[in-house]
């Protein structure tokens, strides 16, 4: 068949979405391809985040802002207040006012049939990224998961692939980022079907697998990891248990603490009339 010629590039455009829409290996294939994307948005935010602390908090190459002393406290203090302003700033600049929230992961998969919006889904990574670059206290977590789960909607639609697998994509391309991340494919695994496709199908487990798998080996092939080892720990007792129930406990109350006290926060912004430009540089 010659696919020279546009009409020859169309018949194999449609064999491809044909093959993809009508075998589960197809779409298996597809979720590899997601988790590749996914990989490779893990390591060029992790990049990116690495080289605005190095620049703006002056720490030595290599070394994580968390852990870096000596730091100068004007820049521990300037930078999270002027990277705030600039933030604000940015998004006063370039983002439309009164336009819809963007559409997260969790969200597109219950109420949109896993579309999402490309466009929103970068703007919300970049949002991450320069909010934790300048050293606010939020995780790249969410712009992973939303750039990922963004490009394989993105994908999925491309391909034209029916409804479910299109969740499917979403929820492999969010689960990928997230066993990118951390090196836990397994993690990514369950983050994606509990809290993206809320279900444990069995017809998505292979798919999941593929990409999250394939996604913690881009990662580890292009920006491989290294943990300190950690000391031999004895296996538990039960001594132990009433200790870690405790802890369990003491972790629960503190987690309910942390989000009611966003909430608290978040209400106390919107009654102080502060503009919304203004709010970043206050919180820094």
């Amino acid at each position: 068949m010659n696919t020279d010629s546009p009409a020859g590039e169309e018949r194999l455009t449609r064999g491809l979405r044909r093959l993809v829409r009508a075998s589960e290996l197809g779409i298996a294939a597809l979720a590899a391809v997601v988790g590749v994307i996914a990989g490779l948005v893990v390591v060029a935010m992790n990049l990116a985040w690495q080289g605005l602390h190095e620049l703006i908090f002056r720490i030595p190459t290599g070394t994580h802002l968390s852990v870096s002393t000596g730091l100068s406290p004007a820049l521990v203090l300037l930078g999270p207040v002027l990277g705030g302003l600039a933030f604000g700033l940015c998004v006063r600049a370039f983002l439309r006012t009164g336009a819809n929230p963007p559409v997260d992961p969790i969200e597109a998969n219950a109420l949109h049939g896993g579309r999402m919006s490309l466009r929103d889904s970068v703007v919300v990574a970049l949002q991450t990224l320069f909010s934790s670059g300048v050293g606010a206290s939020v995780g790249l977590e969410a712009g992973y998961t939303q750039a990922a789960a963004g490009l394989a909607s993105r994908i999925g639609r491309m391909f034209h692939v029916r409804r479910a697998d299109l969740r499917l994509l979403v929820g492999c391309g969010a689960g990928a980022a997230i066993g990118a991340a951390f090196n836990a494919p397994l993690m990514g695994a369950f983050y994606g079907f509990e809290l993206v496709l809320g279900t444990y199908a069995i017809p998505a487990f292979v798919p999941m697998m593929t990409a999250t798998f394939t996604a913690a080996l881009t990662q580890q092939m292009l920006a491989p990891q290294h943990h300190l080892a950690l000391p031999a720990i004895d296996a538990p007792g039960l001594v132990d248990v009433p200790a870690v129930l405790l802890l369990g406990l003491l972790c629960a109350l503190v987690g309910i603490a942390v989000m009611r006290g966003a909430t608290l926060v978040e209400a106390g912004f919107r009654r102080s009339h502060l503009p919304v430009w203004l709010r970043p540089a206050a919180g820094g």
